[in-house]
Protein backbone atom coordinates (compact mmCIF):
# COMPACT_ATOMS: atom_id res chain seq x y z
CA UNK A 1 0.00 0.00 0.00
CA UNK A 2 1.43 3.31 -1.18
CA UNK A 3 0.13 6.52 0.88
CA UNK A 4 0.56 9.92 -1.05
CA UNK A 5 2.62 12.47 0.89
CA UNK A 6 0.08 14.81 -0.34
CA UNK A 7 -3.15 13.37 1.72
CA UNK A 8 -0.01 12.76 4.77
CA UNK A 9 0.51 16.51 5.01
CA UNK A 10 -3.48 17.92 4.46
CA UNK A 11 -4.28 15.10 7.18
CA UNK A 12 -1.80 16.15 9.63
CA UNK A 13 -2.51 20.16 8.57
CA UNK A 14 -6.01 19.59 9.66
CA UNK A 15 -5.35 17.38 12.58
CA UNK A 16 -2.89 20.03 14.18
CA UNK A 17 -5.08 22.42 14.95
CA UNK A 18 -6.88 20.17 17.55
CA UNK A 19 -3.42 18.86 18.90
CA UNK A 20 -2.75 21.51 22.28
CA UNK A 21 0.37 23.23 20.88
CA UNK A 22 2.88 22.33 23.76
CA UNK A 23 1.87 18.19 22.73
CA UNK A 24 2.40 18.84 18.95
CA UNK A 25 6.41 17.90 19.03
CA UNK A 26 5.50 14.84 20.69
CA UNK A 27 2.73 13.83 18.18
CA UNK A 28 4.74 14.82 15.16
CA UNK A 29 7.21 12.90 16.58
CA UNK A 30 4.74 9.71 17.21
CA UNK A 31 3.56 10.22 13.52
CA UNK A 32 7.14 10.04 11.51
CA UNK A 33 8.20 7.10 13.89
CA UNK A 34 5.02 5.21 12.13
CA UNK A 35 5.41 6.94 8.75
CA UNK A 36 9.61 5.98 8.88
CA UNK A 37 8.11 1.95 7.90
CA UNK A 38 5.41 3.27 5.58
CA UNK A 39 7.09 6.02 3.13
CA UNK A 40 10.28 6.29 1.86
CA UNK A 41 12.93 8.49 2.73
CA UNK A 42 12.77 10.83 0.30
CA UNK A 43 8.91 10.80 0.70
CA UNK A 44 9.70 11.06 4.92
CA UNK A 45 11.98 14.63 4.30
CA UNK A 46 9.16 15.75 1.61
CA UNK A 47 6.56 15.54 4.39
CA UNK A 48 8.55 16.79 6.70
CA UNK A 49 8.53 20.50 5.10
CA UNK A 50 5.23 20.31 6.38
CA UNK A 51 6.19 22.92 9.55
CA UNK A 52 8.82 23.02 12.55
CA UNK A 53 7.48 19.97 14.42
CA UNK A 54 7.87 17.42 11.61
CA UNK A 55 11.11 19.27 10.20
CA UNK A 56 12.29 18.33 13.62
CA UNK A 57 11.04 14.71 13.93
CA UNK A 58 12.00 14.02 10.01
CA UNK A 59 15.72 14.82 10.89
CA UNK A 60 15.78 12.36 14.18
CA UNK A 61 14.39 9.40 12.21
CA UNK A 62 16.15 10.29 9.00
CA UNK A 63 19.33 12.90 9.95
CA UNK A 64 19.37 16.07 8.38
CA UNK A 65 21.77 15.92 5.29
CA UNK A 66 19.55 17.80 3.60
CA UNK A 67 20.32 21.11 5.85
CA UNK A 68 17.56 22.77 4.90
CA UNK A 69 15.89 26.20 6.86
CA UNK A 70 12.70 25.36 8.41
CA UNK A 71 12.98 28.08 10.24
CA UNK A 72 9.91 30.27 8.11
CA UNK A 73 7.31 27.36 8.88
CA UNK A 74 4.44 28.54 11.10
CA UNK A 75 3.07 26.72 13.92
Amino acid sequence: MSIDVDVLVETYTILKQYIPAKERQEAADNLVSMLNDAISDKELREFGLVDKYTSSAVKEYVGDDDEEDYSDYEE
